[in-house]
């Protein structure tokens, strides 16, 4: 019997193990590999309907699309289009992605692909290519290529003109054409279908004006069907800006005519957007490319749009897969509709209801081609919020009542420790909103903005506590309480607890953390100070020992003069800092503020300070405004320039330094600048610039006092520092102050 048993568990297990194989191998035979090569960017917005209509073809004729997508941007960047196919090619072939099938969408993404520079990339030699919405199938030869499937798009230049003329009641028609390859082909077939009556051609403006009551009189039985030929001929040497402007003024001359007669954009190029994006109504349309953009810019058309196309290419495709020959499945043709954008229907004012039987209309919302049911599920849904809303109510009042009765009972507690407390002499017991009161007239007046608080509170319900120096007792004696209680519909309950030594315990650990922050503060300002100082004068007593005890050239002596002259100024200037620093910390600097020219201070201080800008930069002056005077005391003010023009030599290994003022008559303040194109700051940087005794790096110079003793100085003169900068393009440090300026 158990062996029966077991048998039958292995026979079962061995049963599910070979199906769940068997439909692993099968899920990995149906798995193709489809490339989908489009001719525009990725911004389309019609390629992701595309895209995603390919992959359910093919899924419905049973198999999984593993899909790639080339992106060639033939409309901006045609020359880089077999760039993009090598690239993608190098890319699959890294990857080991082979394609088993090729997708292209129109006639200029075909011909490359068929191109003989096309066909190194994917093996399309033997890999199956499906062409679709071929307009011009002449243009291809498939003789001796079985691989190619092509389906054919040939565009309807006569109902499109109709509909243009029916949908506008004007009996003019625009058409804009060049003479590019395809405009060529566009032009013949276009003549084949227009070139019988009622169609009037008028290329080129051959007819003379073209207005109403013309194509009323001579016109009223015809359709005039005006060709424009973009000129894009080639530049006369001579006068090299006469193609520019005349090819202006057709394009200008087209858009007027297109604010009064419907215009047919026939091709994909710039100035058929140009024209449906600048004219004054949306326009008509034979391709699918640009319609129902968005923007309403298309009103109509008759074409076989992007999802039959991609359906149409999905479906050959699959067939292809289950062993059809590509070339048996060519010749066929993509059905061509109808079609209405709805956006561009309202920006004419036109009902949906009188169009959506005659035509397939896109972008409608749901409301619009649904009334009824979208009026039912409106209904369906109040009704469904309603009955949520009803139960939620259900809900908070069950809570509520829980809610009250848990209330109740930590207010009965709370009395309990109320009464628990009168015989304690640190803690007072709150009972009513009474006592709240009584303990309030007994607090210091320092503390009323809390007095205050608490008695805007009596009336809200909630939970409160708030720190105040009072005497609840009654005698005089202050001390820090606690005033901890709850508003309730029934009053108030809660303790008056006495926190005079947790305060004193608090203030002691803030004094003693000041102290830690001050020593710490100072002990960091005397080993910056020991450290820094420590270089230049290491430098100077070395400079010092070579002329003494060293016999040096001419040359030597001079470098090492101007090393002790270098070393001796930056000891000055940083000595000065501490100095400066520590009678600005003191409150020992004395302000002289006074009015000066600002041209009349800045020019002799660049002429002062331009031997300490290196040989190898240039230090430029940028006047400013003339009859400005800032309001300062300049000796400070030569403090704070002094220290910018220093940075920025510090960080400007080649370049320019410039200095400067300007006068802002809105805020009647006046900016002096110093500015650089070093190495920037960046914005992380930027905040921590003014910190005491903060250096970029450890390894740049300096204690660290200047940018924090420009900004008191600039605080103490009623101005202010601003830092602008662009890591890797330079800096911009400015001090701004009061300014009156003469001759306003």
């Amino acid at each position: 019997m158990k062996r029966t048993i077991i048998n039958t568990i292995v026979v079962v297990l061995a049963a599910v193990l070979l199906g769940g194989l068997s439909a692993c191998k099968n899920e990995l035979s149906q798995r193709k590999n489809v490339l989908i090569v489009l001719s525009y960017d990725d911004q389309h917005r019609q390629y992701a309907g595309f895209i995603d209509e390919v992959e359910d073809a093919i899924e419905n004729g049973g198999y999984i699309a593993d899909t790639k997508v080339v992106y060639m941007d033939l409309e901006y960047s045609p020359d880089a289009a077999y760039d993009v196919l090598q690239q993608m090619n190098d890319s699959l072939e890294r990857m080991g992605w082979i394609p088993d099938v090729i997708i292209s969408e129109n006639d200029r993404t075909g011909g490359i692909l068929l191109s003989e520079r096309g066909t190194r990339y994917f093996n399309m030699t033997n890999t199956p290519v499906v062409l679709g919405s071929i307009h011009f199938p002449q243009v291809f030869s498939l003789q001796g290529r079985p691989n190619i499937c092509m389906w054919t798009d040939p565009i309807d230049f006569y109902e499109n003109i109709k509909l243009a003329t029916t949908l506008s009641s004007k009996n003019h028609v625009q058409i804009e054409l060049d003479n590019y390859i395809y405009d060529v082909l566009i032009r013949r077939e276009l003549f084949e279908d227009i070139g019988r009556p009622p169609f009037v051609v008028n290329e080129n403006g051959r007819l003379g004006e073209i207005n109403d009551q013309i194509l009323a009189d001579r016109y009223k039985d015809s359709i005039v069907v005006s060709i424009l030929k973009i000129d894009n001929g080639v530049y006369d040497i001579k006068h090299p800006t006469d193609s520019i402007v005349r090819r202006r003024e057709q394009v200008r001359s087209f858009l007027k005519l297109s604010s009064k007669y419907p215009s047919l954009v026939v091709k994909k190029d710039l100035y058929g957007d140009a024209i449906a994006n600048k004219s004054n109504h949306p326009q008509f349309t034979c391709i699918t490319s640009d319609f129902a953009d968005g923007m309403g810019s298309y009103l109509a058309g008759y074409f076989a749009n992007y999802k039959t196309i991609a359906h149409d290419c999905g479906f050959t495709a699959a067939r292809i897969f289950n062993g059809a020959n590509p070339a048996s499945l060519s010749g066929k043709t993509h059905r061509k509709y109808f079609w209405m954008d709805y956006d561009a229907m309202q920006k004419l004012g036109m009902s949906y209801d009188d169009y959506k039987d005659k035509y397939r209309i896109v972008n409608a919302p749901y409301e619009v081609e649904h009334p009824t049911l979208f009026l039912i599920i409106n209904i369906v849904v109040v009704v469904f919020i309603l009955l949520i809303l009803f139960g939620l109510w259900l809900v908070v009042q069950k809570i509520r009542k829980h809610l009250v009765e848990k209330k109740l009972e930590v207010i009965a507690r709370s009395r309990n420790i109320s009464r628990l407390c009168l015989n304690s002499i640190e803690n007072m017991p709150i009972e009513t909103v009474e006592d709240i009161e009584k303990y309030l007239s007994l607090s210091h007046p320092e503390s009323k903005p809390e007095i205050d608080l608490v008695r805007d509170s009596l009336g809200k319900p909630g939970s409160y506590s708030y720190l105040i120096y009072c005497a609840p007792k009654g005698d005089e004696q202050y001390q820090w309480w606690e005033f901890r209680y709850d508003i309730t519909p029934s009053g108030a309950i809660g303790l008056v607890i006495n926190k005079q030594d947790s305060v004193l315990l608090q203030e002691r650990v803030e004094q003693v953390k000041r102290n830690s922050k001050e020593a710490s503060r100072k002990e960091t300002f005397f080993n910056n100070l020991s450290k820094e100082l420590k270089k230049p004068l290491d430098d100077i007593c070395n400079a010092c020992d070579k002329l003494v005890n060293a016999d040096l050239a001419e040359k030597e002596r001079k470098n090492v003069l101007a090393t002790l002259k270098n070393r001796s100024e930056f000891a000055a200037q940083e000595i000065g800092d501490i100095l400066l620093f520590s009678r600005i910390e003191s409150g020992r600097v004395r302000y002289m503020i006074t009015e000066k020219e600002a041209g009349a201070f800045l020019e002799p201080f660049y002429r002062e300070i331009a031997p300490k800008v290196p040989a190898n930069l240039t230090f430029v002056f940028i006047p400013g405004r003339p009859k400005v005077f800032p309001k300062a005391d300049y000796d400070r003010l030569r403090n704070v320039l002094t220290q910018f023009v220093l940075n920025a030599v510090k960080f400007t290994k080649k370049g320019e330094i410039m200095m400067g003022w300007r006068y802002y008559l809105d805020s009647h303040e006046c900016e002096f600048f110093v500015e650089d194109t070093g190495v920037g700051i960046s914005n992380e940087v930027k905040d921590k610039l003014f910190d005491l005794f903060w250096k970029a790096d450890e390894v740049s110079e300096g204690i660290g006092l200047g940018l924090n003793i420009c900004r008191s100085l600039a605080e103490a003169m009623k101005g202010r520092i601003t830092v602008g900068s662009i890591p890797g393009k330079g800096s911009r440090f400015s001090i701004w102050l009061p300014a009156r300026a003469e001759g306003q």
